[in-house]
């Protein structure tokens, strides 16, 4: 009995393990999407804006990214990723979305 209870939680454990980031990444992609975020950005590739994941890695070694991005999204860009790229200030979002938003990106 023990080993049957051993055996399924090591069968199992790696599955809960990875239900958690998949559950991650649908609520803030969900968010995203409702939010509006694709109509400018889109996961992998350039759209009007750049792609969630160029903006993960650009950020990705720079200690004070996760604290810079509220303020770039909340007030908006210009010039962050060339001329061509402009961000609209995202005002209507609140400081919790603007949060989850930033967190879902980086982690791309």
């Amino acid at each position: 009995m023990k080993t049957s209870i051993a055996l399924l939680a090591c069968t199992a454990l790696p599955v809960l393990a990875w239900a958690g980031p998949s559950e991650k990444f649908a609520s803030g992609y969900a968010l995203a999407n409702e939010k509006g975020c694709f109509e400018c950005h889109a996961l992998g590739h350039t759209e009007v804006g750049p792609s969630f994941r160029a903006v993960a890695r650009h950020y990705r070694f720079d200690p004070e990214g996760r604290e810079h991005l509220p303020y770039v999204v909340r007030g908006g860009s210009v010039g962050h990723w060339g001329e061509r790229f402009a961000m609209w200030p995202q005002t209507r979002l609140s400081d919790e979305e603007v949060r989850q938003l930033v967190d879902w990106v980086l982690s791309q």
